[in-house]
């Protein structure tokens, strides 16, 4: 069924992607942290958050999923990149100061934070009937792919263009993609019918 294994192909190839960023990070590549000169940078605290969102995807998609395991992904996701929001807007850099090859403007734009949070709610309301039933998920996805979409049709990704989007001017193509491939996964996971008669057979409490 397409419902599981796409889903699980695709998050095992942005696992993939976000693996290579950190590795180029680690090994000072910087094709592999921003795809071609003067683009913005997917920087390593984006990386971090996108390994914890698909993590927890692919962990909600085995056959005796770990909640708990799935929530604290989307929690932890949530945090940093709500972290770097408050961070960022105070002048500081926030994980990232720690990547000693990161340009000043190499930093997580307010529209990867958005992006990054309504992914992690999305994640989240997978583990809760509550969240479900009020279709969460699926909503959350929708929101994400239209907007990611938006973004790869009229944004430039190089950094100072005049043709970048304010709200995600310091946005890497490499987010874009994996922002792009988690809200793509996450509308499969959420429309898959035997999700739908587990969400129905989990008590009201969930």
């Amino acid at each position: 069924m397409p419902h599981r294994w796409l889903p699980l192909v695709l998050s095992l190839s942005a696992l993939l992607l976000v693996g290579a960023v950190l590795a180029g990070w680690l090994l000072g590549v910087e094709v592999l942290v921003r795809g071609a000169p003067n683009r913005a940078a997917m920087v390593p605290s984006t990386a971090i958050t996108f390994g914890l969102l698909f993590s927890g995807l692919l962990i909600h998609l085995q056959r005796q999923p770990l909640r708990g395991a799935v929530l604290a992904c989307a929690a932890i996701a949530a945090g940093v990149a709500l972290t770097n929001s408050i961070v960022i807007q105070l002048g500081g850099g926030g994980l990232d100061v720690l990547a000693e090859t990161r340009a000043p403007s190499d930093r997580m734009s307010p529209g990867t934070i958005a992006g990054l949070i309504v992914a992690a709610l999305g994640l989240a309301g997978l583990c809760s009937a509550r969240l479900c039933r009020a279709e969460v998920p699926v909503l959350s996805a929708m929101a994400g792919l239209s907007g990611i979409v938006a973004v790869l049709f009229v944004h430039n990704f190089h950094r100072g263009s005049p043709l970048a989007l304010p709200f995600v001017e310091a946005m890497s193509i490499y987010t874009a993609l994996c922002l792009l491939i988690f809200f793509a996964a996450l509308l499969l996971v959420a429309l898959d019918p035997s999700a739908e008669r587990q969400r129905r057979a989990r008590p009201a409490r969930s």
